[in-house]
């Protein structure tokens, strides 16, 4: 399942979190690591490139590279890359060795270089072809502790995919799945408020319909999994959520149709602030049929064709 993991090195904290996180990943699922560092180099207009200055920041990039790797206590290839943009050379490198999994270190929570890692982070996260891990910037000694992996699930196409990896994971590691289904209460901001529906008596439907999707998904798993369906908002109750699994899975967000990560405002928020690793997953490929709009992260929503029933029962 990972054949080759790609890991994002930048010197920091942030990079050697992810190394021990995908260390602790390769250990349990096989694979082998390569540990990457995309330099902050572009060619200077009308000069063309410098070789000496291309040859000196390589060296230099080795360097850290190999510091990094032996404080890590993790073996791995090294790879130098030179990009105006860590996001957009870490994709090259790794769709060059056609990795399967990227592992990239969230940013430090002070407010020095913040900005910029936050930036990176969230680079790497839209737009790569391949899931993306987020190691907690501050766990240098990851662990899948139970190896329970956690999935956001509300039945779309996103989420389903993110229930597959996880369900891959969980068999190779010998673990277990947990999934999670938030069916979100109306909001005082919702157009269907003015609209006259009467949201409090379509509660039990969402909460039903919720129960009804983790129920046939972990029918369809069989024993490793289980799962619950709440009433709540989705992020905060996946923030829950995420203090009881050791990874937890978000389907990214379901529009485009090329392979590739894009957050929604839940997954963004959880990439930041969840307590364990995320991994976010890629929308599928060209292929792929028009998606319903949902952003596959855990959020249950309502069957078209019942909902309409319903609200105009509820009128």
């Amino acid at each position: 399942m990972f054949s080759t993991i790609v890991v994002g090195v930048d010197g920091h904290e942030g990079g050697r979190a992810a190394l021990a996180l995908a260390q602790c990943v390769g250990d349990a699922a096989g694979g082998s690591i390569v540990a990457v560092h995309v330099q902050p180099y572009e060619p200077i207009p009308m000069r063309g490139p410098r070789p000496d200055l291309e040859a000196s920041t390589r060296e230099e990039s080795h360097e850290l590279l190999g510091m990094q790797l032996a404080v890590s206590g993790v073996a791995a290839r090294v790879h130098v890359a030179a990009d105006s943009s860590p996001a957009r050379g870490l994709h090259a490198v790794a769709e060059g060795l056609d990795a399967d999994l990227i592992v990239v270190g969230s940013p430090h929570r002070g407010p020095v270089g913040r900005i910029l890692a936050e930036d990176t982070v969230r680079g790497v996260l839209h737009g790569a072809s391949c899931p993306v891990l987020v190691a907690r910037h501050d766990d240098l000694d990851a662990s899948l502790g139970r190896r329970v992996v956690g999935v956001g699930y509300d039945g779309s196409r996103q989420s389903r995919a993110g229930l597959r990896w996880a369900q891959r994971l969980a068999e190779v590691i010998d673990g277990s799945v947990r999934l999670l289904c938030a069916a979100e209460p109306a909001q005082a901001f919702s157009p269907a408020i003015s609209y006259g529906i009467n949201w409090v008596a379509l509660a039990p439907e969402r909460r039903e319909h919720a129960e009804r999707l983790v129920a046939e998904a972990v029918a369809e798993l069989g024993a490793r999994a289980t799962g619950e369906a709440v009433v709540g908002m989705a992020d905060d109750e996946l923030l829950r959520f995420s203090k009881d699994v050791d990874l937890l899975v978000l389907g990214s967000r379901g529009y485009g149709a090329v392979r590739r990560t894009l957050l929604g405002s839940t997954s963004d928020r959880l990439v930041d602030a969840a307590a364990c690793p995320v991994v976010v997953i890629p929308r599928g490929g060209h292929d792929e049929r028009a998606t319903d709009g949902s952003e596959g992260t855990g959020k249950a929503k309502d069957e078209p064709d019942r909902v309409r029933a319903d609200e105009v029962a509820a009128r």
